[in-house]
């Protein structure tokens, strides 16, 4: 729309609110609203005036930690108080927010393991924040203790808690790791012995096609605390490509005065192959025919053939043909009889 439609617009809608207010009909919501907010007003300055009560959050701090104190467990991030005072006072809290309690690690350590803040000790912080005329009628939590270790901890492995699947075209080209692949764990030496890994969160992951990066935390144990207390798996992924060899045809078991030949004496064998080791698969990875007491139990001079061998790595395997002709002749020299059946000389 441009300017000077927007221009029009606006000043129709003045002529048509000042036509309205001149009309009967407008003179009465006028003063309908007029009233409305005059009893608004009065009703907001009765209520700044009246003491009510509320609920707040007061954050909480702990301030000048030492640098070789790591704490077992975290702060609570504020205290919930239920105060009395004037609507005015109660309105100023919500709007500005109140000023954080900050705990001196220093004055409320025992200097064994905890830092512990009482009731008394807590209500005598939450009323520096307030104002003086602000009556406290209950907070919580009421008590507070979080242990602390002076202990170098202990470096732990990590193990994965994961199921995690690949599409139909994709394979894994290495085992699930994290990085780091180690926490430090923190806590009391009784606790600490008996602990030699921990483990991540449990991470479903399915149909992936690419090499995958998830964020995992760290199952917390009661009484310790980790050092990240997250990491990321990394999940590798690699795309499976279509690999052709020609593979020679084997008869196995033959009867050494015995030889079979087949027609063809190759045949073409087609797989997926992970992309990082089409280079490495050849033909001799693989072995492709039957053995001689099968071959010799098919009527006529064809045989089936088969996979007889193949690298773990190699799926959906499909041979040219399967079956073959063959010919069995006795070796120079061997006064034997060839078997009978499918022998041809």
């Amino acid at each position: 729309m441009s300017k000077p439609a927007i221009i029009e617009q606006i000043a129709n809608s003045l002529r048509q609110l000042k036509a309205l207010s001149r009309s009967q009909k407008g003179k009465e919501i006028l003063t309908f609203s007029l009233f409305v907010i005059l009893a608004a007003c009065i009703w907001f300055i009765l209520a700044i005036n009246d003491n009510r009560e509320s609920t707040v959050k007061i954050p909480l701090e702990l301030t000048e930690v030492p640098n070789d104190v790591v704490l077992l467990q975290d702060l609570p991030p504020y205290i919930e108080a239920r105060i009395r005072d004037k609507g005015a006072s109660l309105l100023t809290y919500q709007i500005n927010g109140i000023s954080p309690i900050k705990i001196d690690f220093n004055s409320h350590s025992n200097q064994r393991d905890a830092i512990v803040l009482g009731s008394t000790s807590l209500v005598e912080h939450a009323r520096r924040q307030l104002r003086a005329t602000t009556t406290i009628h209950d907070f919580t939590p009421d008590t507070i203790r979080i242990a602390y270790t002076r202990d170098k901890g202990k470096r732990v492995p990590i193990t994965i808690d994961g199921n995690f699947t690949t599409s139909p075209y994709s394979t894994f080209s290495d085992s699930a790791y994290t990085t780091p692949d180690s926490v430090t764990i923190y806590g009391k030496a009784t606790t600490l012995n008996n602990i030699t890994a921990v483990s991540t969160e449990e991470l479903l992951a399915h149909q992936l096609s690419d090499t995958t990066y998830l964020k995992a935390r760290i199952k917390p144990i009661d009484g310790t605390r980790l050092i990240p207390d997250s990491v990321t798996v990394i999940v590798p992924i690699e795309e499976y490509t279509t690999k052709t060899l020609s593979i020679p045809i084997v008869i196995e078991g033959a009867p050494n005065q015995y030889t079979v030949m087949t027609f063809p004496s190759h045949v073409t064998l087609t797989c997926l192959v992970p992309i990082s080791q089409y280079a490495h698969i050849v033909s001799d990875d693989f072995l492709v025919g039957n053995t001689f007491d099968e071959i010799q139990s098919t009527p006529g001079a064809n045989g089936a053939i088969k996979v007889l061998n193949a690298p773990h790595i190699a799926h959906n395997i499909i041979l040219s043909q399967d079956s073959v002709e063959y010919i069995i002749s006795e070796n120079i020299n061997k006064n034997t009889t060839p078997p009978a059946n499918n022998t041809q000389q």
